[in-house]
């Protein structure tokens, strides 16, 4: 199956729009914007720029858990997201470990530097949250991230995968993807409802 720009476009633009929560994102400030998607062209990435995915999504991943366990006032929450600092900063130094290994230098591209810009916009959206809005906002987000990492790795990743270290590693963190989604999703319920009359 071909990957091409406007598969891509859509599904980036989805996945901002789920990353940034409640947040407001322009399409026209994606890295590939509408232009760049509707012109059909297939989005190939190599094993670098996969491996510079994978890191940056990651990364994204610690920043927004150091943020929800600063200020969340849910234990449940503040717990998850303390988690999700620890089992992300995990999951880098396994990549870390990875790439040298197999001799695979990180390399940007332009889904690694839409995932930063995405992470960024969501940290800033919720360092500006306040309580009790806040540990809903964060759980949301979480929920978004990882849906988001989950479709990227589905759509994209996995299909472009060459090396065989890297593919099961990429299988290992979709599966632990899978894990957090779920209890993410789980908490965001609990909250929700909390909250209802």
């Amino acid at each position: 199956m071909r990957i091409t720009r406007a598969m891509l476009g859509v599904a980036m633009v989805g996945t901002a729009v789920m990353f940034a929560g409640c947040g407001e994102s322009s399409a026209s400030e994606n890295t590939l914007g509408p232009q760049q998607a509707a012109a059909g062209q297939p989005v190939t990435l190599t094993d670098g720029q996969i491996l510079g995915v994978l890191l940056v999504a990651n990364a994204g991943e610690v920043m927004l858990g150091q943020v929800g366990q600063a200020q969340a006032t849910d234990p449940t929450a503040r717990d998850f997201n303390a988690r999700m600092v620890t089992m992300h900063s995990e999951v880098i130094k396994r990549l870390e470990q990875l790439a040298m290994a197999q001799g695979i230098a990180p390399a940007e591209s332009p889904v690694s530097q839409h995932l930063e810009q995405t992470a960024q916009k969501t940290i800033d959206l919720l360092s500006a949250t306040q309580a009790p809005a806040f540990d809903l906002s964060v759980m949301d987000a979480q929920v978004a991230a990882h849906a988001g990492t989950a479709l990227l790795g589905d759509s994209l990743l996995a299909m472009q995968v060459q090396n065989p270290a890297l593919k099961d590693e990429l299988m290992a963190i979709r599966k632990t993807v899978q894990a957090h989604l779920q209890e993410a999703s789980n908490i965001q319920t609990t909250l929700f409802n909390a909250k209802q009359p």
